[in-house]
């Protein structure tokens, strides 16, 4: 919690997390407001990727609403499978997260406006945002590919991926409904 100026953490993925989180913002912020979180969320069912089964999305909102004074749950958050073919239909990994949020709204009584969704990084960015994401994940877009020296990547993507979604970001416009 060393991060002065922390907005949000997006990857809460357990219980356990969420519980630590809150315990260290009302040690070290006492007097701050809360701290905003998403509940991360293995839509894809890879062991590559973190997050909570999507079985156990409500329990683990539950939670956090009711015990976790010093945080403010705001959303959802998922890393899609990569390389997922749109020819094939919409993302089921995207479609997965929107109705965990129509679960976790109905059951737990919260407006769907008030529960966001983080799906869609540099390559499929445009396809969540017109499914209904109200975050996306562009870093690589802005910063370049990431290197993991000590970590194969098979999904190493091509600069001109990279390329083309950089040209996708600069046309994009956002309208306020």
């Amino acid at each position: 919690m060393g991060v002065p100026s922390l907005f949000m953490v997006e990857t809460v993925d357990s219980v356990k997390l969420a519980d630590r989180l809150n315990s260290s913002w009302q040690n070290l912020r006492a007097n701050a407001q809360r701290l905003k979180i998403m509940v991360q969320i293995n839509t894809s069912g890879e062991d590559s990727k973190h997050g909570l089964p999507p079985g156990d999305t409500v329990a683990a909102v539950q939670h956090i609403v009711s015990r976790c004074t010093a945080l403010e749950f705001v959303g959802l958050m998922t890393i899609g499978r990569y390389g997922y073919d749109l020819s094939e239909g919409p993302n089921p990994d995207f479609q997965m997260l929107l109705s965990r949020r129509k679960e976790v709204c109905e059951t737990l009584k919260m407006p769907y406006e008030q529960v966001e969704l983080s799906m869609g990084m540099s390559t499929d960015f445009e396809h969540a945002i017109e499914v209904g994401s109200t975050n996306v994940r562009v870093g690589s877009t802005i910063f370049g590919e990431r290197f993991y020296p000590n970590t194969p990547s098979p999904e190493k993507r091509s600069k001109v991926v990279a390329e083309e979604a950089a040209q996708k970001l600069d046309g994009l416009t956002v309208k306020e409904q």
